[in-house]
């Protein structure tokens, strides 16, 4: 049984169709499900009260560079002294 190119590019386009019905169903379903589990986390799990007077310190970035930049050199030095 031979089958026409009309015939096959409609039996294509019905299974694209079904296909891309099916990824989009999914896909709302996913958001919906997400959305309900967030919500559902906020109320039972809500987050810390955020009190202005008790921020954390930032760390010291300038001794963190120098950390970088003493691990770096260390690193070189070893490598050429192999």
């Amino acid at each position: 049984m031979e089958y026409s190119i009309a015939e096959l590019l409609l039996s294509g386009i019905k299974l694209m169709l079904i296909g891309m019905t099916i990824v989009y169903l999914f896909l709302v379903l996913l958001v919906w499900v997400i959305g309900i589990t967030s919500k559902l986390l906020n109320r039972y799990i809500p987050e810390p009260e955020h009190t202005p007077g008790a921020s954390a310190q930032a760390p010291d970035v300038e001794s963190d560079q120098t950390e970088i930049v003493a691990a770096i050199t260390a690193a070189i030095h070893r490598y050429q002294n192999q």
